[in-house]
């Protein structure tokens, strides 16, 4: 830098006076911006020292030029791009989005202190670390998340990559760009399997280059894996009744209704083709092997609901339709078809024997 341009920086420094705001974008940007010129410790020390006295009262597009001239130099005062990197998103967009001069702990402390957007120019970054990837995931944006997913440069932490597999069977959102990642392996990928459409089960065939009979056999390895909540909070045995009915949704909730247990087991199990003991240790205690063995043996949803119900001890039916289980359940039930329901069964009737 010529020493008039550096005389003319400290007497701005000194003054704090600019003619017009716009002055001090192409002052700058003539005498130390220009894609050619490098700072030196000391002229940088002189450019923040400037900047900060002045950023604040200047109009925003002129912070933003700011913003743009400094994204992707590698000189420029660390304190400024972070003062900037806090500005208005239209200001701090190409600093969140490139800039190298912004470290983990200042991009993770943008992400707790503003909304959305500025989460999401931190995402799209060319490299992010696994500490910045899980303070985006914890914010619960799902957008945010899509986005991060969504970008190869990003590192996930094997328990945050776990977290979203887990997330992304209520989360439709996450499921494709999860399954995109070149860091997703066959494990992953398999415990997805059980909830996602015919489309992506295609494409994770197609990818780890395993057959639709695997596939379909890893489907129902992995609802009785993620079986691990008790919905039944009534186990009392009580004498059977002897009842008629050929549909299996009457007859199993008259069961039910008349608080026989052991009577809707075995009615239950009867029409599954299921071992009793098999079905206690396995069946009975998630919904989600419930919903796929009522749809299987061609139960109506709202006799599978009203089952569910039942069993929740829910007192009144439209209470539990309305609720976040009763919706997510209903919606599992409706969801599945009959013919895959069919085949996970079948794995099922062999596992038992």
């Amino acid at each position: 830098m010529q020493t008039d341009q550096i005389e003319n920086l400290r007497e701005i420094a000194n003054t704090g006076r600019v003619p017009e705001s716009r002055d001090l974008v192409e002052a700058l940007g003539r005498a130390c911006l220009a894609p050619d010129t490098r700072l030196g410790k000391s002229e940088t020390a002189l450019l923040g020292d400037i900047l900060r006295q002045l950023v604040r009262d200047v109009e925003m597009p002129v912070r933003r030029a700011l913003a743009d001239q400094l994204s992707d130099r590698d000189d420029a005062p660390e304190d400024l791009i972070v003062l900037l990197a806090n500005d208005v998103i239209d200001v701090a967009y190409p600093l969140l989005a490139k800039s190298p001069k912004l470290c983990d702990q200042d991009l993770i402390d943008v992400v707790a202190r503003h909304a959305r957007q500025h989460s999401l120019a931190v995402s799209k970054r060319e490299t992010v670390s696994e500490a910045v990837s899980d303070a985006l995931v914890k914010t619960g944006d799902s957008e945010v998340v899509v986005s991060l997913l969504q970008n190869d440069g990003a590192m996930l932490s094997a328990k945050t990559m776990d977290g979203l597999i887990s997330d992304s069977e209520h989360q439709e959102a996450y499921r494709a760009p999860l399954l995109g990642r070149k860091d997703l392996d066959l494990d992953m990928a398999m415990r997805m399997a059980d909830w996602v459409g015919d489309t992506l089960q295609r494409y994770i065939a197609d990818r780890f280059n395993i057959s639709d009979q695997k596939l379909k056999s890893a489907v129902s390895d992995a609802v009785l894996e993620a079986i691990d909540e008790d919905i039944f909070e009534n186990r009392n045995v009580k004498p059977m009744m002897d009842i008629e009915g050929e549909q299996p949704g009457p007859r199993l909730l008259h069961a039910l209704t008349h608080d026989n247990m052991t009577l809707f087991k075995q009615s239950f199990e009867e029409l599954c083709g299921i071992q009793s003991g098999w079905a206690e240790d396995s069946l009975y205690c998630s919904g989600e092997a419930l919903a796929i063995a009522c749809k299987a043996i061609g139960l109506e949803c709202e006799a599978f609901a009203r089952i569910v119900c039942h069993l929740h001890s829910t007192d009144i039916f439209s209470d539990f339709q309305t609720s976040e289980y009763g919706v997510r359940i209903i919606q599992y039930f409706e969801s599945m078809a009959q013919e895959n329901a069919g085949t996970i069964l079948e794995g099922w009737r062999k596992a038992a024997t």
